[in-house]
């Protein structure tokens, strides 16, 4: 009898205790956003989805936060064990089977990377090479002038990545967003969780809050997958096995954008051209979503380093173009840049891009820093070799006591575009995608 009893309280279909199931359920999902799926084809039934596929609200976020916050403070730990500060020592052989906490089969990048690679000398020589030859043709070029702040930051690049004799350090390469102190915030940002275990940990629940927060604005497709790269050592976020970051979350945010309200063809060879592209992390996100694509960037020559070391780690298969490669083509086509996964080049190759070729433009934020002339002179070139669309995250006017360049609303469009995208970016810039119309 007592056992028939126990069975219909606790394991029955209709048991009782499913029921008060339910009315916890109904009050956890006031704090769920409008991303997590919750529903019961039966009255009564409502149960908890696993925590993978929750997504917190305001308030949501804000009892989260508030909850590990006392738990790092009193007992130096994160609410639950599957979140950790990750410094990128751990081994994929640490995840045996499927759990509550995130997505079965393993859904993030980082289970298909392999940063312990070692780069083979020949590369090694070939990127030397290639900076060098980068370096050279840009200090002649009349109009690629920087701005101080560039100037500072390009000599900061030169000190922590080039040795006394010219010769590129690898050993800081391999480290390069491993507590480095720079002016550079594409650097730096990487490294920002560095120090103390416990401010470690307190300094990460901003991670945790914008990973929820922008949840409501990423297609899951791409927030499910995104993690991280090993490459360059730098301490991260591991939630839900993924390695989160502030820079990441932004990066991916710029994916969602992309892949929404564009039609590029993911099984297209598309040109994706960003300027400015530091040291890859935009463009390693658009490979994986835009695998048959060629990703183009176009960087100061000691970001061309950077950029091609951080490809090459993460896409050690991958055929990465250089400058050397193109240096006797004069007019620069499809073709010639479709013959790569990746091609990374010093600023005066843009004037050798034929003109239509480039099926998506990108610029996020560093185009608001430079000189009024330079600025113009991308404006022009990217209207000319951009054939479909063009991305821009970048701030509405001028900022004079940085850079002294004028912003977003200064810019002179010479071409027409169909604006699919315009609105304040997450970063407070404007953000704006527009499609080229044909003249």
């Amino acid at each position: 009898m007592k056992s028939k009893i126990l069975n219909y309280l606790f394991k029955s279909y209709h048991r009782p205790s499913a029921k008060i199931l339910h009315i916890f359920a109904l009050i956890q999902k006031l704090f769920f956003n409008k991303k997590t799926k919750i529903f019961s084809e039966k009255m009564f039934l409502l149960k908890f989805p696993p925590n993978s596929v929750i997504y917190l609200n305001f308030f949501g976020r804000m009892v989260c936060l508030f909850l590990n916050f006392l738990s790092i403070i009193f007992f130096n730990k994160f609410l639950h064990d599957s979140i950790f500060i990750d410094n990128g020592n751990l081994k994929n052989s640490n995840l045996i089977k499927g759990k509550n906490d995130y997505i079965w089969p393993p859904q993030s990048i980082k289970f298909k990377e392999n940063s312990n690679i070692k780069l083979e000398k020949t590369f090694c020589d070939k990127l030397e090479e290639n900076y060098n030859f980068s370096l050279e043709l840009s200090s002649k070029s009349t109009i690629l002038k920087d701005s101080p702040w560039w100037i500072s930051i390009r000599e900061e690049y030169q000190k922590l990545f080039l040795n006394s004799d010219k010769k590129i350090n690898l050993t800081a390469l391999e480290n390069f967003r491993s507590n480095i102190k720079t002016k550079s915030a594409i650097i730096s940002e990487p490294s920002y969780l560095k120090g103390n275990d416990r401010i470690n940990k307190i300094k990460s629940l901003s991670l945790l809050n914008l990973y929820h927060k922008t949840s409501e604005h990423i297609d899951l497709e791409i927030l499910r997958k995104v993690s991280e790269s090993h490459v360059g050592k730098n301490n991260c976020l591991n939630y839900r096995n993924q390695r989160l970051s502030h820079t990441l979350l932004r990066h991916s945010y710029f994916c969602s954008q992309i892949l929404s309200h564009t039609k590029l063809d993911r099984n297209e060879k598309n040109v994706i051209f960003d300027l400015g592209g530091g040291y890859g992390s935009l463009s390693r996100l658009l490979k994986y979503i835009y695998k048959k694509s060629t990703i183009v960037i176009i960087e100061i020559p000691e970001a061309c380093i950077l950029s091609t070391f951080f490809l090459k780690k993460n896409f050690p298969n991958s055929k990465i173009g250089q400058a050397l490669d193109f240096k006797n083509i004069e007019n620069i086509k499809k073709q010639d840049l479709t013959n790569f996964d990746f091609v990374v080049l010093p600023q005066p190759f843009i004037e050798k891009l034929d003109s239509d070729i480039i099926n998506l433009s990108i610029n996020t934020i560093s185009l608001g820093e430079m000189t009024n002339e330079t600025q113009n002179y991308y404006i022009n070139h990217i209207e000319r070799i951009t054939k479909d669309y063009f991305y821009s995250v970048n701030r509405p006017s001028k900022r004079v006591e940085k850079y002294n360049a004028q912003g977003f609303y200064d810019w002179n469009f010479s071409k027409t575009w169909d604006t699919k995208i315009y609105n304040f970016s997450p970063t407070y810039h404007i953000e704006f995608l527009g499609k080229k119309e044909i003249d």
